[in-house]
């Protein structure tokens, strides 16, 4: 393909042309650090190595003497250099910010490899530190009652045996651990009515009969209070029943119980 006229913008001056320049570090995903690794520079049959621009697919080679990272811009002999990541990692001075460039149109580009970028990173990294901060907090101040809504999803088991401090305490630690579950259960609306019915059947007020599905008052076991559909949790679906008119007598029939 013949190369574009001068006044027509191609090569390097049509991808990312607002770059900053400035030195980058790239660095290999995993944490690997191999002593050397080489990255794909040209297109092959073989190895493939193509860059989608909206409308085609167009093959890429990093050669220092042309302007263009695409193989139908280049012309004359093409002077290819190897890329290699040394102890994992690739530093790339600002003036070469074509690579940096043929680096972010490469396929492999935040798949193997990314770029370090301490200001985001850290950025980053306050977000989850106040994120897991207000968790704490949030299982610090809540409601007991809520906090056991809460636990009698995440541990599954065992919630009726902890002390109130045991259940803070631990609730704590998983706040701390799981920031963003424990905010999406603190938010979950049917949390507490799903802990009412958990509650409601470990203390015998109400009875889930051997289909799993059949819940019936205690002492009345031929009045069925309601049947589940089949294949949802029994808990969910009583939790959905107590938002019905019948089902909030029950729920306060419960409440009373408790």
């Amino acid at each position: 393909m013949a190369k574009a006229n001068s006044k027509q913008k191609y090569g390097y001056e049509t991808v990312y042309p607002n770059l900053e320049i400035k030195p980058r570090i790239f660095l290999l995903h995993g944490n690997k650090r191999p002593l050397r690794f080489m990255l794909p520079v040209k297109h092959s049959n073989s190895k493939p190595l193509l860059y989608f621009d909206g409308s085609m697919n167009r093959a890429l080679r990093w050669a220092t003497n042309q302007t263009s990272p695409f193989v139908d811009e280049q012309d004359g002999l093409a002077t290819v250099e190897p890329i290699i990541f040394e102890d994992g990692k690739l530093m790339v001075q600002e003036y070469n910010s074509n690579l940096v460039k043929f680096l972010y149109l490469h396929p492999d580009f935040n798949q193997k490899f990314y770029e370090f970028d301490a200001e985001r990173d850290a950025n980053k990294q306050v977000e989850d530190l106040t994120s897991s901060l207000d968790a704490q907090v949030a299982a610090k101040d809540l409601d007991i009652s809520d906090l056991e809504a809460i636990a009698r999803v995440v541990m599954k088991s065992g919630v009726s045996n902890l002390t109130s401090s045991e259940l803070r305490r631990d609730m704590i630690i998983y706040a701390r651990n799981n920031p963003v579950e424990f905010n999406n259960l603190l938010n979950d609306e049917n949390l507490k009515l799903r802990n009412l019915a958990v509650r409601a059947i470990e203390e015998g007020i109400l009875i889930l009969k051997g289909d799993q599905r059949t819940v019936v008052w205690a002492g009345e076991k031929n009045k069925t209070v309601m049947v589940a559909p089949f294949g949802e949790n029994v808990y969910s679906a009583l939790a959905l029943f107590f938002k019905t008119d019948e089902g909030l007598d029950v729920m306060q029939n419960i409440t009373n119980k408790l």
